[in-house]
């Protein structure tokens, strides 16, 4: 009872009390402010599409994806999976890698990790281009928070749909 008293007392000597932040309400109004501006992008001919690369069958990989997949549909952007088997060759997903970066339909990319240890995780991660490395695990990435350096990696496209 005195604290509520003295809740009272500071709320009436015209402090500021501090607001309690839900999750929910703060992440449905960040994806209101997000689907608006995929729509406003959308109705200029600008299209985003998230590229998802997933090597082998980890729950907890499956798992992350499926939640990027629904946050996608949720926010209306598109995305392609591109399903590795765990035992693929490293020039298989190279050669995977290279078609993301040059398709001008993918903005962004999700590689999930850790690979394969079979796998030279370094230069793997090392070979998706700058511009569409979404988590920033490339070393360039990594460099540019660090040198206080933002790389342009929120340009979009103009692509039909």
């Amino acid at each position: 009872v005195l604290e509520r008293k003295r809740k009272v007392e500071r709320k009436q000597q015209g402090q500021i009390m501090a607001k309690l932040l839900l999750g929910k309400e703060v992440n449905a109004s960040i994806n209101e402010e997000i689907k608006a501006k995929v729509e406003k992008l959308k109705s200029t001919g600008y299209y985003t599409e998230l590229g998802i690369i997933r090597i082998g069958e980890r729950e907890d990989d499956i798992a992350y994806e499926k939640g990027a997949a629904k946050r996608c549909e949720t926010l209306g952007v598109a995305y392609e999976k591109f399903l590795l088997p765990a035992d693929v060759k490293e020039e298989e997903v190279l050669k995977t890698i290279s078609q993301v970066n040059k398709n001008d339909k993918i903005h962004g990319v999700l590689l999930f990790r850790p690979l394969p240890k079979h796998l030279n995780e370094d230069r793997i991660v090392n070979a998706l281009v700058v511009e569409k490395d979404v988590d920033g695990i490339t070393d360039l990435s990594m460099a540019g928070v660090f040198m206080g350096k933002i790389w342009d990696t929120h340009h979009v496209r103009q692509v039909p749909a």
